[in-house]
């Protein structure tokens, strides 16, 4: 009885280690995915610190760990746009200087970047569109300023440990779902990318 009482308490705390070693595993895990989280939103700005207005539109990373965005699309009255000069054309009647005159003077700029592509740090923004207000342009920035509201957005991003996510955004978080971004697998190239 001795030899088989010892070797069912082997046996127990056997399993009860593999239980253990499982679970501590898995907590790892849990922990190293927490740890490299990102979590991406937009964000727009009419003003900049000096109180002069400004728009300002950013994708922030304010998850803890990098984001990798792999697809961007912007999107006004559910229609997408490739670029802000296209954007701003149909919603607000911009002009590029090119379009204009080649050497405009006292043309306020309109000022562009890129998203899709981009490796954000926690805590980085990337802007896309950065148009201030001048006395040449209220009537386009007007526009503007009232057209983001009707403006979302869909991106795809992953962290460095390749879980992926997308998600629809607005500049307003409190719109449902918004926290909560889809897992998916991989990101699917869109159809209409917003490159510039």
């Amino acid at each position: 009885w001795t030899d088989t009482l010892f070797a069912v308490a082997a046996l127990f705390v056997s399993a009860i280690s593999l239980w253990v070693g499982i679970r501590t595993e898995d907590a790892n895990e849990k922990l190293v995915a927490a740890s490299t989280w990102p979590f991406v939103q937009v964000q727009i700005s009419n003003a900049n610190p000096d109180a002069k207005l400004d728009l300002q539109f950013s994708v922030v990373n304010t998850g803890v760990g990098p984001a990798k965005i792999e697809s961007f699309e912007v999107f006004w009255k559910g229609k997408p746009y490739r670029s802000a000069n296209e954007l701003l054309h149909a919603c607000c009647g911009y002009t590029s200087i090119k379009a204009t005159l080649p050497q405009a003077k006292g043309h306020t700029p309109l000022t562009t970047g890129t998203v899709q592509g981009v490796v954000l740090r926690a805590g980085e923004p990337e802007m896309f569109i950065h148009y201030p207000l001048n006395t040449d342009n209220l009537a386009v920035w007007s526009a503007l300023d009232d057209a983001r509201e009707q403006m979302t957005y869909r991106i795809c991003y992953c962290s460095v440990l390749d879980e992926c996510w997308r998600g629809v955004l607005r500049s307003e978080l409190y719109i449902r779902g918004q926290l909560h971004p889809k897992q998916v697998k991989t990101c699917p190239v869109p159809p209409v990318a917003y490159t510039q």
